[in-house]
């Protein structure tokens, strides 16, 4: 199925009582289910997404014949289910005061009465092009896929890799046909989906709650950045401490013994807010630092006790490195309290009180030099 395929069926007129918010929607994220009532469908699509944009244009221009939304229709149902115009479909809901958009009552007031004022141009029924047949999921593969994972008007990786979940689990298709079929020639498909997989373990293993994260993404999913975990999951010391295979992504993609090293990775990658840790990184571009640290079992011990990536780098330099750098920063912070006291005259009160931290900083200065000058001399 392609663009041009798409573009060659008709679209034809559905009551907005015939028609379905997609409750399955891959955008919807962790809120997707099956069993969720169109008004808490309709809900987060107005919270998530926004529709007010829509509601403006709809309460002017009426539903512009030129962009159809595109639904599937089971075999014998009356009701079509939106696959694509889910935004469109819920402003007009609003508008018209269908039930389903009860509670947006101010809504609805508000822009209803712009419609009237604007002729009550037609939002009822909408044009549509419907799939139906028992091959009709399958009929939309392909549009989704080309539109949503490989074009310009691409959902978010974490959207396009529930996506990607959905496709080879409800239709048997092997993630190699899935990525030919969009143009993936990078592997792209397959390290969101092993993305998508470790982060719906670990959260049913107990290992991760996504409210949790100190770290905010944006998109279908903001509660945490996702494009961190596929990302870290790429280098070859996450994958060797998680267990991880190179074979086909699977839904329980980290061994069950390695489950609590996910929560690990989590906390490291994400913080956790509910047993006060910060994160372990301040940004993506240490992640490849993280990656190492789950190289070296004492740096692992250091990350388990709450050290940062820099902290644990800096406990474990060699001795040589710590001794230069830091013997350079001291110098480096008394040259500069020097030519302070040099420039500005202490006042009597505030000398007094520094007496105290200068003396411990002189015996901690004299200690110093005293292990050197032995280590010098081959004295232990």
């Amino acid at each position: 199925m392609t663009e041009d395929t798409l573009d060659s069926k008709k679209s034809e007129p559905i009551a907005l009582s015939e028609l379905l918010l997609d409750a399955e929607n891959p955008r919807f994220a962790g809120a997707s289910s099956p069993k969720l009532e169109q008004a808490d469908v309709l809900d987060h699509i107005v919270k998530t997404f926004g529709v007010d944009d829509v509601l403006s244009s709809l309460s002017i221009n009426g539903y512009m014949p030129a962009e159809p939304i595109v639904c599937r229709r089971e075999p014998g149902s009356r009701h079509a289910i939106v696959m694509e115009g889910n935004r469109r479909l819920a402003a007009c809901l609003i508008i018209a005061g269908d039930e389903r958009a009860s509670r947006h009552r101010a809504r609805h007031l508000e822009y209803n009465e712009r419609w009237v004022a604007h002729g009550s141009k037609s939002i009822d029924p909408i044009p549509a092009i419907v799939f139906e047949g028992k091959d009709q999921k399958k009929s939309l593969l392909s549009y989704l896929g080309v539109r949503h994972i490989a074009s310009s008007q691409g959902w978010d990786s974490y959207a396009k890799a529930a996506w990607v979940a959905q496709v080879v689990e409800e239709n048997s298709l092997p993630l190699a046909d899935v990525a030919l079929m969009i143009g993936d020639k990078h592997n792209t498909i397959k390290r969101m989906l092993e993305g998508f997989y470790f982060v719906k373990q670990a959260e049913a293993a107990g290992e991760f709650r996504p409210s949790d994260s100190l770290r905010r993404g944006r998109g279908s999913i903001a509660e945490y950045p996702f494009s961190w975990v596929y990302t870290f999951l790429g280098y070859t010391a996450a994958r060797s401490y998680l267990g991880l295979d190179d074979g086909e992504p699977k839904k329980l993609l980290v061994p069950e013994a390695n489950l609590r090293r996910a929560g690990v990775v989590a906390r490291a990658m994400f913080g956790d807010a509910s047993k006060g840790r910060s994160a372990a990184i301040q940004d993506s571009r240490e992640l490849g630092d993280l990656a190492s640290v789950f190289s070296d079992p004492d740096k692992i011990s250091l990350l388990e006790n709450g050290k940062s990536v820099a902290e644990i780098a800096r406990l474990t330099k060699p001795i040589e490195d710590r001794l230069r750098e830091g013997l350079s920063e001291v110098r480096s912070l008394q040259s500069e309290i020097v030519s302070g006291i040099s420039e500005q005259q202490l006042e009597m009160e505030l000398a007094e009180s520094l007496v105290g931290l200068s003396n411990i900083n002189r015996r901690t200065a004299e200690d110093i030099a005293k292990r050197v000058e032995a280590a010098a001399r081959g004295e232990s």
